[in-house]
């Protein structure tokens, strides 16, 4: 039997409860979670994470009502509307005179129809788009939510988290949660190809 390859205390199978994927999640389970040797090359550094409730929205005109609470932010744009949510995540640059590199950012949320969706989701390093996941289009439960940097890019600045969000016109509910978005950092480079 496969040995199950512990990431940050949670293994495979845990990580596929944690993203939704269930059953068909073990088709995509080498990108959720890596081979003992890709395990070995990753050794993240540094894991930071913000708060939902400290969520910063580009456009507040474009939202007919906001919660913030203790555990989340509750954000009802208004119907058929496009607008971004900005997170500004801690960032350690350099650690033990190592520069760091940015290795994946993760979200977690929740809309409560399929009508209100996550479509995209940018990474910034100070003004440099360092990714850019468009069309995601993401609706429903995502409570660990992975979106690689590619090329894992050595970190200059600090890491912003901005995530394009639609709204439809259909009689549903419209409401978005976010609970926490964070980075792995690492001081390894990608492996050559």
């Amino acid at each position: 039997m496969k040995k199950q390859v512990q990431i940050g205390g949670t293994n495979r199978r845990e990580m596929l409860k944690l993203s939704g994927a269930g059953v068909l999640g073990t088709v995509a389970a080498g990108t959720l979670a890596p081979t003992a040797a890709q395990a070995a090359a990753i050794k993240i550094a540094h894991a930071m994470w913000t708060h939902g409730h400290s969520m910063q929205i580009e456009y507040p005109e474009r939202i007919a009502a906001m919660r913030r609470a203790g555990f989340s932010i509750n954000v009802e744009p208004k119907s058929s509307t496009i607008n971004w949510f900005h997170f500004a995540i801690p960032t350690p640059v350099i650690v033990d005179d190592v520069r760091l590199r940015a290795n994946q950012v993760m979200l977690r949320f929740k809309t409560y129809s399929v009508d209100a969706w996550v479509r995209d989701v940018h990474v910034y390093d100070g003004e440099r788009l360092i990714a850019a996941h468009n069309n995601v289009n993401l609706s429903k439960d995502h409570l660990f939510e992975i979106f690689v940097v590619p090329d894992t890019p050595l970190v200059q600045w600090g890491i912003g988290i901005s995530i394009g969000v639609a709204c439809g016109v259909e009689m549903m509910d419209h409401h978005m949660e976010f609970f926490a978005a964070g980075c792995d950092f690492t001081a390894v480079a990608p492996p050559k190809p």
